[in-house]
């Protein structure tokens, strides 16, 4: 049934942001986000960034989502007390540029086309959110799953309806449900999906490691050209 939802999100990607439809569950909300994400062409965010415990980090910085595997992202601002900037660039269909300058040093490296980069950006900001792949690029490494295989890799579990509220004008509903990874319950989520649009506006999430948790508090404002 989950990969059945997975394969009509794709098929209905096309579609872009548009309302939510009245009625709509927790699971078809969050649907929604994904298809809203998946399909959306020419869709420019900005966004802002905290975590606190483990991974400390606050980063402000803008997403550009093109057609197909066309996107680019840069961020700015501190992670583990360390100044931080980062670029992902994979508007030329030739290959994705990617460079993190981290305190004094400066890494730029010249990836080849990934085949489902777009997919593995949009469906992190819907299931995991915005951070970790800024970790990644942080840390001077790609975007996992840009090659595929997100949907086995991180799943929300039994999505629940949270509360409606309103962020910079954009009312929104919450959906709440737990992050899994690898077949491992690893937080708990909670994504703020607009009724207008059904883009993303706000997440909070608590994620369990081994040596401490990290609760982590993302924004979107979204603008279609």
């Amino acid at each position: 049934m989950k990969r059945l939802l997975f394969l009509t999100v794709l098929a209905g990607c096309a579609s872009g942001p548009r309302p939510v439809p009245d009625g709509a569950t927790a699971a078809e909300r969050l649907a929604h986000a994904e298809r809203a994400l998946l399909g959306g062409k020419n869709l420019t965010g900005s966004f802002e960034l905290d975590s606190k415990g483990e991974n400390v980090a606050h980063l402000t910085g803008t997403l550009e989502l093109g057609d197909g595997n066309a996107l680019h992202l840069v961020a700015e601002g501190n992670f583990k007390s360390e100044l931080v900037q980062v670029e992902l660039d994979s508007r030329d269909a030739s290959g994705t540029t990617r460079t993190t300058t981290k305190g004094p040093s400066v890494s730029s490296h010249r990836d080849p086309p990934a085949a489902k980069l777009g997919e593995a950006m949009s469906l992190a900001i819907a299931r995991m959110g915005l951070l970790h792949n800024l970790v990644k690029l942080a840390t001077d490494q790609p975007i996992e799953k840009s090659d595929g295989g997100y949907d086995e890799w991180v799943k929300a579990i039994a999505p629940k309806d949270g509360a409606s509220e309103t962020f910079a004008g954009e009312t929104c509903k919450r959906v709440d449900y737990t992050l899994q990874v690898e077949g491992k319950a690893m937080a708990e989520a909670s994504l703020c999906i607009a009724d207008a649009t059904g883009l993303p506006l706000q997440r909070t999430q608590t994620v369990h490691f081994q040596t401490g948790d990290m609760t982590v508090n993302e924004t979107f404002k979204w603008q279609m050209k």
